[in-house]
This record gives structure tokens, sequence and C-alpha cells, in this order.
């Protein structure tokens, strides 16, 4: 008879959405001041992450998987290890994760660009609107 490996499950959560819901038996993440463990079972833990790499491995695939944080927290419960972020973004490999991460941020660049020629056109025509008033009246002492 195989023995099943003990499992927790790994919730990860943006503001906008549920990353990822899934059994995992084992869990790295990223701290200010290194890498640091997580398996099943484990004690009630509470710590912030830095903007880095999570990698989990779960029982039905034992190959390594990959999440890209930006920052935010861990808390493991029992059973339970729930993250919150900002950005996550789930990725097969490391290469993978990269080629992801790069067309996020050619998206925000493109994005950035856009509200940068929008603010030019705004601060123009308030230039413009401000040049067409009229002159103060002078006021009788």
């Amino acid at each position: 008879m195989v023995e099943e490996k003990p499992t927790t499950r790994l919730l990860i959560l943006t503001p906008d959405r549920v990353v990822l819901d899934t059994k995992v038996t084992s869990l790295r993440f990223q701290k200010k001041d290194g890498w640091c463990g997580i398996l099943p079972r484990h004690i009630s833990y509470l710590t912030r992450l830095v903007n880095g790499v999570l990698i989990y491995r779960t029982p039905s695939a034992p190959s390594m998987h990959y999440v890209a944080l930006y920052g935010g927290t861990l808390e493991v419960k029992k059973d339970e290890i729930v993250v919150l972020t900002a950005v996550a973004e789930p990725g097969r490999s490391l290469q993978d994760l990269a080629l992801k991460l790069l067309e996020r941020q050619a998206e925000a660049d493109a994005l950035a660009f856009e509200a940068h020629i929008e603010i030019t056109k705004m601060r123009t025509a308030l230039v413009r609107a401000l040049s067409d008033l009229p002159e103060p009246l002078d006021v009788i002492r």
C-alpha cells in the first residue's frame, strides 16, 4: 500500500482574483533575509514577503511550480497557507515566468506612455485656458 504524502491547501489571492487554490506538499518563498520553507502540519506562522518567487510542489505533479509575487503576506494556519499579494503571476518554469513578466512589463510601459500623452494634452489645454482668461479689472481704492 502506497502511503500518501501529507498536503496543505495553498491559496494565493490578489485584490481582484484568486490566483491559485491547490493542495501542496511543500512550499518555498523569499523573505527579506533569505528563503524559507513550509511543509504540511507547520505551526501557525505569519510573515511579510518581498518581491520574488514562490516555489511549490503538488502531490499530483512532483515537479516544481512557480509563482512570481509582488510583496505581500503569507499566513500559515492549520492545514492552509494563505498568500495575500498585490500581483501574482504563475508559471510552469522560471523561463516561462520570465517571459510572462517581460510581457506584463511591456504592457505596463505602454499604459504609462499613454498616460503620459494624456497628461501632456491636459496640461496643454490648461495652459491654453489660463492664457485666454481676461485681464483682471483694476479695483478702485
